[in-house]
């Protein structure tokens, strides 16, 4: 267990607040892909396309010389 205190001021008056917090459980771990290689496969796919969009108007370019 933690304990997270707080201090507020007003009026000339000090008021403390202590709260005892409890302890996070671990996280579970996890993979950002899954569902294999149909999955993984689309992800490349996509990958790809945004490069492709990305380059298109130095690709475009080299045709128009």
């Amino acid at each position: 267990m933690a304990y997270t205190r707080t201090v507020t001021v007003v009026a000339h008056e000090v008021f403390v607040r202590t709260v005892e917090v409890p302890d996070e459980i671990p996280a579970e771990p996890f993979t950002a892909i899954t569902g294999g290689r149909a999955t993984a496969a689309f992800t490349a796919a996509g990958g790809l396309l945004v490069v492709a969009l990305a380059l298109m108007p130095a690709i475009t370019a080299l045709f128009h010389q």
